[in-house]
């Protein structure tokens, strides 16, 4: 499943989001595609989740995904996306208590309700530290240097 966050205005589609789009779309696969939009507040810039999602959660992935056990219909698997891992990640690195009637919950809060500059220096970089570190080994590139190398990829 792909997720593309786009702003409109006057019923067209805005700079960068446009861009963003056009990207998510040429990457599709050929065949058919469901697309479904969904007002989303905005509290955050879309384009803060590309480095997180195609190279802080890949290179997890990739290289530590053996640490993410899915136990699922009676099977044990490790984690297969990106979308998994963010999951477990925002319940270790952004979780919030929920009472209900039937008792006290820990709870993964969603990371939209974060400002870039939280989500960044709280959520992402605790991400980052703790995944450098053994007995993960994750080699991260910093921000800068992963939009350079994608800016460079992008004009092949």
């Amino acid at each position: 499943m792909t997720t593309v966050t786009i702003e409109t205005r006057s019923g067209k589609v805005v700079e960068p989001s446009r861009t963003d789009l056009a990207q998510a779309i040429q990457a599709l696969p050929d065949g058919f595609h469901k697309v479904t939009t969904q007002e989303v507040r905005r509290g955050y810039t879309p384009t803060r989740y590309k480095y997180y999602f195609a190279h802080v959660l890949e290179v997890i992935l990739h290289t530590a995904g053996r640490f993410f056990q899915v136990f699922e219909n009676d099977q044990v698997r490790n984690a297969r996306t990106t979308d998994e891992i963010h999951e477990v990640l925002k319940l270790k690195y952004n979780p919030v208590m929920v009472k209900a009637p039937f008792g006290m919950y820990v709870v993964s809060n969603s990371t939209t309700n974060l400002s870039d500059r939280d989500f960044i220096a709280q959520f992402e970089e605790a991400i980052i530290i703790e995944f450098s570190e053994p007995p993960y080994g994750c080699d991260f590139m910093d921000r800068e240097t992963w939009a350079a190398q994608m800016k460079q990829k992008n004009k092949f």
